[in-house]
């Protein structure tokens, strides 16, 4: 699952090389912006043959409007971090989950709460799976050690997750 997918790139990028993706964003973002980008790179060829079977298939978490997108499968789905997550994703699609993406998505201090519970969230619902959450994000704090009020700093945000 990819948090905060922007226009898709990183989702798409991953879908295209063989990941099963779902892309999740404010609703918005995912009629606007990144259902049009599926879209459009659904056309992306699969470089190398795909020889399995069960690859032809959408994987029944991404159904029913999954799409082959080179070498893999995304979809995608609003996601709010300030509502509770089974809310917004259906049992299959958060129990599902190996990988938890997020890149630049917790720039302003008051989002890294939010992030951090849907993450907790996802991890809890797909504990069998024991997934891996992979955060990158900009600096905007001036120096190391110097706190902001607005901007999410790197020992903000090193905080926030120890804490958990």
């Amino acid at each position: 699952i990819e948090l905060g997918s922007g226009v898709g790139v990183v989702g798409t990028y991953l879908s295209a090389i063989g990941s099963q993706v779902l892309l999740t964003d404010l609703p918005t973002l995912v009629e606007n912006a990144i259902d049009c980008n599926l879209l459009r790179n659904k056309k992306i060829p699969a470089s190398i043959p795909i020889l399995s079977s069960d690859e032809n298939a959408c994987p029944s978490w991404l159904a029913p409007d999954g799409m082959r997108i080179g070498k893999g499968w995304a979809n995608s789905t609003s996601l709010d971090w300030t509502f509770p997550l089974d809310e917004q994703l259906t049992k299959d699609q958060s129990s599902s989950i190996d990988f938890i993406i997020a890149s630049d998505v917790v720039f302003l201090a008051s989002m890294l709460t939010s992030l951090l519970n849907t993450v907790q969230s996802l991890f809890n619902a797909s504990s069998s799976n024991n997934p891996s959450f992979i955060l990158s994000f900009q600096r905007r704090d001036a120096k190391d050690g110097e706190e902001s009020a607005t901007f999410t700093t790197v020992n903000g945000v090193i905080a926030a997750v120890e804490k958990r």
